[in-house]
């Protein structure tokens, strides 16, 4: 079995890519960051390309399904610019930056997915898996002091293309089940790694005051809805997006 992991090296990529080693797939990881040796140690490849391009994102499918199959697909990648640890005022969002969050958010996605399709049809219990974010029904934080609305330090561009990722999950859950391909998508909230990390502690206060179970989550709980999803345990759910959250955004 044969998986392609984008994003794989960050955080919670790394515990995806452990959890399906586990499992037994070979899993490829795409990602323009190096992984860490002991994730090396049980990963297949690491392909430093950008999927932003067509051509990029051609390669590391083709890689990663090798001469015969492709059975899983999770896109992990992201990028959420700040401001010294708080969320990027929608003022100060240059067209650039805007840009290149949608192109590491959306569009690689799209691109991998695109990609993937012809290669993952014939296989059993196929499957991708989008890695969306809580803010993607949030949306930002107002200014700072507010009082309203939730406290996280994502800013507009990414809250927005964490949605448009949630869109393109359920569309192509809808387009993808003719061919036994099932699409879904997890949506973590505040992780405490990675991106969590680099908040600033006031904001974070506030954030985990708004969280029921009152502390952040792990990767390893991100992964392991992840590796739920991708199993046999998961054959009649497609088109879903699994809040990973601590009740911060309940349904």
């Amino acid at each position: 079995m044969r998986a392609l992991v984008t994003g794989g090296a960050g955080h919670i990529g790394a515990a995806i890519c452990e959890r399906l080693a586990v499992r037994g797939y070979a899993v490829t990881i795409a990602d323009l960051a190096e992984p860490k040796p002991e994730l090396s140690a049980v990963i297949d490849r690491h392909l430093a390309v950008d999927v932003t391009s067509e051509q990029g994102a051609r390669d590391v499918v083709q890689a990663a399904a090798g001469a015969d199959r492709l059975d899983v697909l999770v896109n992990c990648l992201g990028v959420s610019p700040k401001k010294d640890g708080r969320k990027r005022p929608l003022g100060e969002i240059t067209l650039a930056e805007w840009q290149r969050v949608f192109a590491v958010n959306v569009t690689a996605c799209f691109l991998t997915m695109r990609e993937a399709m012809p290669l993952l049809r014939p296989h059993a219990n196929a499957s991708i898996v989008n890695v969306v974010s809580a803010v993607a029904k949030l949306g930002a934080a107002g200014p700072d002091g507010a009082t309203y609305g939730p406290a996280h330090p994502a800013g507009a561009h990414y809250c927005a293309s964490k949605a448009a990722l949630a869109n393109l999950t359920v569309s192509g859950a809808r387009e993808l089940a003719e061919h036994g391909i099932r699409c879904n998508g997890v949506a973590p909230g505040y992780i405490g790694s990675g991106m969590g990390g680099t908040t600033d502690t006031t904001v974070e206060r506030s954030l985990l005051g708004q969280v029921p179970l009152s502390r952040s989550g792990t990767t390893d709980e991100v992964a392991a809805v992840v590796d739920f999803l991708v199993s046999a345990d998961a054959s009649y759910l497609t088109g879903e997006i699994i809040d990973v959250d601590g009740g911060w955004d309940p349904d």
